[in-house]
């Protein structure tokens, strides 16, 4: 089941995304979780990584020197939160960027302006590059697999090479952009029922133990994981479809007009 976000916390984000949104005159299209929460296998000690989408008015990206791009807070032990411009967005979507695409898809949601979330996904979803999101999940994954080789394992590390070594398979087979739902991910990819139910044992087992501690993986988690691992490596990526469409400038004005 996924996790709901702690009220208190909701509250907390809220109150500073308010206050971003006062300080620094833009409005804010969509906030959601990112990481371990919104992915299905959250620790007890996992922070809350808030990601948002905001726009200025239209006449803010009329000038000769750019402001910056990014708005975000000091990270604490709690919160981490951090957001783009709406036009770094879609400049990121346009290169193949897939944590774009994983924010507008979270399904731990904190607020957003619900045209302007809808439509701005619309257009993101638009961008989707098969090649550039397989490379981004297979690189990830090639990065960290050595760690499957360690006596002993932290399971975070194992959960995170899971999720990106499942993904690039999703992408491989399915041409589409995967789920960030990493229970659901991994359901698509296999009906193997003890395999199911010796990941969900695992995800519990994690949701007890802090980032940092080690565990023992059970073999049928690990067995697929490099099974999968290896199909990811055999790939051929060139049979991928190309990217679908690349946003421009009149998508960008298009999209400061709504509600004007």
């Amino acid at each position: 089941m996924q996790e709901r976000i702690n009220t208190s916390i909701r509250a907390e984000v809220l109150g500073k995304l308010e206050a971003l949104a006062r300080q620094h005159q833009v409005t804010i299209i969509s906030a959601i979780e990112s990481g371990s929460r919104s992915w299905g296998f959250p620790s007890p000690d996992s922070d809350y990584d808030v990601r948002f989408v905001y726009a200025h008015a239209p006449e803010w990206y009329i000038q000769l020197d750019p402001e910056r791009d990014v708005i975000e807070l000091p990270v604490n032990a709690v919160l981490d939160i951090g957001g783009w411009d709406v036009r770094k967005a879609m400049t990121l979507a346009n290169s193949g960027n897939s944590v774009i695409q994983e924010w507008l898809i979270s399904p731990l949601v904190y607020r957003e302006d619900p045209q302007r979330a809808a439509v701005l996904r619309e257009m993101v979803e638009r961008t989707f590059n098969a090649k550039a999101t397989f490379h981004h999940y297979s690189a990830m994954a090639h990065n960290m697999i050595a760690a499957l080789d360690a006596p002993d394992i932290k399971l975070k590390r194992f959960f995170y090479i899971s999720r990106a070594t499942l993904s690039a398979l999703w992408v491989m087979r399915e041409h589409t952009m995967p789920t960030v739902v990493f229970p659901d991910l991994l359901q698509a990819l296999t009906d193997d029922t003890a395999v199911l139910e010796a990941f969900q044992r695992q995800i519990r087992d994690k949701a007890t133990k802090t980032e940092v501690e080690t565990g023992a993986v059970d073999p049928l988690c690990m067995a697929f994981v490099r099974a999968a691992y290896r199909e990811v490596m055999a790939a051929d990526v060139d049979k991928l479809p190309p990217r679908r469409w690349a946003l421009g400038n009149g998508d960008l004005r298009e999209f400061l007009m709504i509600g004007i």
